[in-house]
């Protein structure tokens, strides 16, 4: 043991001893290894993030009693302003042992209101001035982060003592029990999926860092075998080397990210937001991280020189290196091939989700380790065979046939992040042709729906007179709604109003009053038309008052606007005159000039007035399902997961881009002394990246849609790739490879220039 350690601490002498380039490649590997760490620790807080926000909606909930005197009367109100939500709670004390919402001293008063952090500052600023003719009432505090579940949201809280009690729930308490949500088999293993393929390429990206100057230290580990070291002890030292860039990668990756933790709440990827306490590491997977990453390092580090340390330096040098071979480096592929055709059907909705969560990890693992795994032998294979062309060309090719090992290194935690991106990309999108069963139907900017929560004798007419006053309507027109039902499952709406009113809400033909029409649309919930002469049962969703009524002869249409809204029976004030049908909810649809900036904040702040009791929507809009909710959520954070794994991707492949061009600066500036022209250095260079970039690419994709075609077999759906994602991000990545070569240019201009040449 204590020969370990003395030849452990010798190779961290040799790295610390080395002089100005051992200390330029030791804050290189910090810095490729930090950059992941900070990933990680990140990644690590996640189930922090969850946990909390979970804690706090439970403490929000709102658990009902009785309406005495000690309730507390709530009605919730959301409105819109330029897409973003606005969540406005309108509440009354029945007395004074009433409950006080979390997040407030206490329940305000009459015209006063909490509002959260980001709320204020909206209304505080040029962009919420609109908005501010929403809230008359006088802010009178801030609403603390226990009653928020990101520090973006915007809440209100507003006192309205002259609600009516019966048109408000009574809230006895706040606080009830964490709620573990259930995904469903269908999002568990996106969730799997996402979580793998965005943190296994950040393992790739560390290991990768801790080889770099490869050449260099096999050069002086393979000088300490000349001297007499033994093929073990040189082994000890090279783990040495490697474990002080790792400890020195984890120092840098914790402080990154203790940094960016205290600027976390200033930054929205993707609509998300996370409050700064949130962002804490699970311990056990911190303590995880600090001894993965070491570990990892060094195991990298002492195989890359498995053939340095037990051969003379002459002959590891300047001989002709051993080709590599194949076959085990299409074992981990054909092991994660295997796992997962065994799970084949196992996460489909049919099955309830009994898959084996560790196979599936185990063989999206296997599979994306392939990548790195394959690509030396591709690129080396690939560029042997490659002959004449330009002096820039020529440059690339020698230097990728000498050392094709460096380059396929350089591009390969690209590659696994591609080839993960259109796995999830292509799952993605077949799970969401699954969830989403019906397209969603593109809302119509021009119009919009005010809806009437509750409807006082005057309240219509009132809602009316402020829309037609305000800038930007067209037209307001109004229509009665009912219901009918032939059974006790089959329910049809009635549409009652004008010609003008309803041809606005759909496309009807020649319409005159007196005329009926039974609209049909494949967005509709499927309930079969009704005869005309059959005798149905009319309703009123506010009063509940029943009637038997005869269905009138009427006009089938299909409607060409695909909405919710547009279904059932359109019937004009003729055509009802007479009948006996109770009292409809009023709808009122605004026709918008869209030439007008900002109309659709002018309706809402036209009804602002009538609060809770109205609510404003685009025609076309449809109420989601919470499965579709989810799943947008879910899609949300692994897009935004998928960021920042393509900038750490970025990031690393230019460290070792930088890194490549500084260990090989005395060749560069030799070449460029003897009279090549940086140009064709540069186009060099740009090569040396663009054929193994291109080659990773051909292998990433063929990997990734393999991944995706096994992975949706375990989910039990069809196989349907996207390939316009996949272009996509198969150019995104090119694209990185162009945008890191440009930026070592500067680089490359120090080392080929008199002074590089002369320091040299």
């Amino acid at each position: 043991m204590k020969r370990w350690f003395s030849d452990l601490a010798l190779g961290v002498r040799l790295a610390l001893g080395g002089g100005r380039t051992s200390w330029v490649r030791l804050v290189l590997t910090g810095a490729g290894i930090g950059l992941g760490v900070a990933v990680l620790l990140a990644a690590s807080s996640v189930p922090t993030i969850f946990a909390e926000r979970a804690e706090r909606s439970s403490q929000q909930a709102a658990i009902p009693g009785e309406a005495d005197d000690r309730a507390l009367y709530l009605r919730w109100w959301i409105t819109e302003y330029r897409a973003e939500t606005v969540d406005v709670r309108y509440m009354m004390a029945g007395g004074p042992q009433a409950p006080v919402p979390p997040g407030i001293p206490a329940v305000p008063g009459d015209g006063e209101m909490y509002v959260s952090p980001a709320l204020r500052e909206l209304l505080d600023s040029p962009e919420g001035e609109l908005l501010r003719e929403r809230f008359p009432q006088k802010v009178i505090g801030s609403i603390g982060d226990n009653a928020l579940t990101a520090p973006h949201d915007l809440v209100a809280m507003v006192g309205d003592p002259r609600m009516p009690r019966d048109s408000a729930d009574p809230i006895a308490r706040f606080g009830g029990p964490t709620q573990a949500q259930d995904l469903g088999p269908l999002l568990t293993l996106l969730v799997i999926v996402g979580c793998v393929v965005l943190l296994f390429p950040i393992l790739v990206f560390v290991g990768i860092s801790t080889r770099l100057a490869g050449a260099q230290r096999d050069r002086r580990l393979a000088a300490l075998r000349l001297v007499g070291a033994g093929a073990q002890r040189v082994r000890r030292i090279a783990a040495g080397e490697a474990l002080l860039g790792a400890v020195i990668g984890l120092a840098v990756g914790t402080g990154l990210f203790m940094i960016s933790r205290r600027f976390v709440e200033d930054v929205r990827l993707l609509g998300l937001s996370v409050f700064t306490g949130d962002l804490t590491p699970v311990p056990w997977l911190a303590v995880l991280i600090s001894a993965l990453v070491p570990v990892l390092a060094v195991v990298t580090s002492v195989l890359a020189m498995r053939r340095t340390v037990v051969e003379p330096l002459g002959v590891v040098r300047h001989t002709k290196p051993v080709r590599r071979v194949l076959w085990w480096r299409l074992v981990p592929i054909a092991l994660g091939t295997v796992a997962l055709l065994t799970q084949a059907g196992s996460m489909g909705e049919s099955s309830g989700g009994a898959g084996n969560q560790e196979v599936l990890i185990g063989g999206i693992v296997l599979l994306l380790l392939g990548i790195p795994t394959m690509l030396p032998w591709v690129v080396e294979r690939s560029v042997s065979r490659l002959r004449g062309g330009a002096p820039s060309w020529q440059l690339a090719i020698r230097r990728l046939q000498l050392e094709s090992g460096t380059a396929a290194r350089v591009v390969g935690g690209v590659a696994v992040v591609l080839a993960g991106a259109i796995a999830l990309q292509s799952v993605l999108t077949s799970v969401s042709a699954k969830i989403i069963e019906e397209p969603l139907s593109e809302a119509d900017r021009g119009k919009v729906h005010v809806s009437l929560r509750q409807e006082p004798q005057d309240l219509a007419p009132q809602a009316v007179g402020m829309l037609e006053r305000a800038e930007g309507v067209k037209r307001v027109h109004t229509t009665q709604s009912l219901a009918y039902r032939t059974d006790t499952r089959n329910y049809q709406g009635i549409t009652i109003g004008t010609c003008e009113a309803m041809t606005a809400l759909t496309a009807l033909p020649d319409c005159q009053d007196g005329d009926a029409f039974m609209v049909v649309n494949q967005a509709a919930t499927g309930n079969p038309a009704v005869a005309p002469g059959t005798t149905v049962t009319a309703f009123s969703e506010d009063e509940e008052i029943t009637k038997s009524w005869t269905v009138p002869q009427y006009e089938l249409v299909r409607a060409e606007i695909v909405t919710r809204n547009t279904s059932g029976l359109f019937l004009t004030p003729a055509a009802v005159r007479g009948a006996d049908l109770p009292p409809g909810r009023t709808q009122i649809m605004v026709e918008l000039d869209q030439s007008k900036a900002d109309a659709v904040e002018h309706v809402r702040n036209a009804v602002a007035p009538l609060t809770w009791r109205t609510f404003v929507s685009f025609v076309g809009e449809i109420d989601m399902a919470d499965r579709v909710v989810q799943f947008m959520s879910v899609r949300q954070a692994l897009l935004a997961g998928s960021l920042i794994t393509l900038l750490l991707a970025g990031a690393s492949l230019l460290v070792l881009a930088l890194e490549q061009v500084r260990e090989r600066r005395r060749p560069l500036a030799v070449l460029a002394a003897s009279g090549v022209p940086r140009g064709a250095l540069g186009r060099s260079l740009l090569w040396q990246n663009a054929v193994p970039l291109l080659l990773a690419l051909v292998v990433s994709t063929a990997v990734g849609t393999g991944l995706a075609a096994l992975l949706l077999r375990v989910l039990d759906l069809p196989v349907a790739l996207d390939w316009g994602g996949i272009g996509l991000l198969s150019v995104a990545a090119a694209g990185l490879g162009l945008v890191v070569t440009a930026l070592t240019l500067p680089s490359l201009r120090r080392a080929t220039g008199a002074l590089g040449l002369r320091s040299e």
